[in-house]
């Protein structure tokens, strides 16, 4: 069998406990002397950055509520412009066609008056063609009734004025 020391392996040696805290020491006296300084310094540094980007960060966001703020604004703005635009080109639509139907009926109107005048041109022509033929056909039958020709313009005239006459006592 094997003879184990148990006591001695679960007590260490008081002489190796003084030494490891003596060179643990002399470790911790060498880091703080020689590494210390440049690791504080790399830790306030890097804490110095973390707070610069915290701040840069928050000013980025304050600059994109700002930004946001004022796409808000113009983009309102741009919708009253937009409105006010298809208002006035509405306003304009109906102006145009106001005038278009206007000038529709002007020309309706004046379409209208220059066929009633030439209908009345007409009627008058075919009256005083009526009155001629009227004259032509008495004439024709008081030649024949009279058999004579002699006082053909005399007859004429008074047939005429004989129409005339009647023409006025109609209107």
């Amino acid at each position: 069998m094997i003879d184990v020391d148990i006591t001695g392996q679960l007590i260490p040696n008081i002489l190796t406990i003084v030494v490891q805290l003596c060179s643990t020491l002399v470790l911790f006296l060498l880091a703080k002397k020689f590494l210390w300084k440049s690791v504080k310094k790399w830790m306030d540094t890097r804490a110095d950055k973390m707070q610069s980007d915290l701040a840069q960060s928050e000013q980025a966001k304050q600059a994109a509520l700002s930004d946001r703020e004022n796409a808000r604004v113009q983009l309102n703005e741009a919708a009253k412009k937009s409105e006010a635009i298809v208002e006035a080109a509405v306003k304009e639509a109906d102006n145009e066609k106001q005038a278009i139907l206007d000038k529709a009926h002007a020309d309706a109107e004046a379409e209208k008056n220059k066929a009633r005048e030439a209908i009345a041109s007409e009627r008058l022509k075919m009256v005083d063609s009526l009155k001629n033929e009227m004259v032509n056909v008495a004439m024709d039958a008081a030649g024949k009734l009279i058999g004579s020709k002699n006082g053909e313009d005399l007859d004429r005239q008074a047939i005429q004025d004989f129409v005339k006459e009647a023409d006025h006592h109609e209107k």
